[in-house]
């Protein structure tokens, strides 16, 4: 059984008629007739465009070249989808703004997981970073809406505790959780034993539901 650790938080806020509906998705991730559900990831060109300008120190440019890249995308394009194309320069813009001063080495990217009972929780970050000598895991948000401060901290908390599990040596200060639309940022530094003693109870019961639903 695998999850993500967005799925997890999701689950944990949501009410009973969501969350069977959570884990069918995760158990069942293809259509019966075998297709695999089609999956969006809306910010994707933002994601390795930001990767792209810490592996080239810094390098302003490579995030213009960017922005450029998908305006003309947009135009020769236009049966493209310009909403998700405008998220993603809006996001790029956002970064450049507010946190293109940190001075992020680029690590390879490692895939911890957070292991309960039957269940792994991928908390694989979008960017592992060394800045100043200390190593960091960084989750980024490029979202218009704020997410809840609930599943800030449940994704926090699980990459922090996958990071102990993988050895990479990550104090719960350097899990770093980037509001990119917001202008923000924040640590698992403050979070308690026991939302750790939540997540679990949380997993335990997606096994439950996990062994007993079927797919529709």
């Amino acid at each position: 059984m695998k999850i993500s650790v967005k799925i997890l938080a999701d689950f944990m806020l949501a009410g009973s008629s969501r969350q069977r509906t959570l884990v069918r998705n995760a158990k069942f991730p293809k259509l019966k007739d075998g297709r695999t559900k089609p999956q969006i990831l809306r910010y994707t060109e933002a994601r390795s465009s930001i990767r792209d300008f810490h592996e080239a120190g810094n390098d302003l440019k490579v995030l213009l070249t960017a922005v450029e890249r998908l305006a003309k995308k947009k135009i020769e394009n236009p049966e493209k989808d310009e909403s998700r194309i405008n998220d993603n320069i809006r996001a790029i813009k956002a970064y450049a703004a507010q946190f293109s001063k940190r001075e992020f080495v680029v690590l390879p990217t490692p895939k911890p997981v957070y292991a309960y009972g039957g269940i792994e929780v991928s908390a694989t970050p979008d960017l592992y970073v060394e800045e100043k000598g200390v190593k960091k895991l960084i989750k980024l948000d490029f979202n218009q809406g704020k997410s809840p401060d609930e599943t800030v901290e449940i994704i926090l908390k699980v990459m922090h505790e996958a990071s102990v599990a993988s050895n990479l040596g990550v104090k719960p200060k350097d899990v770093l959780y980037l509001d990119v639309s917001r202008q923000t940022n924040r640590s698992g530094e403050k979070l308690n034993k026991k939302l750790k003693k939540e997540i679990d109870a949380a997993l335990a019961t997606i096994q439950d539901m996990w062994n007993n639903i079927k797919q529709d």
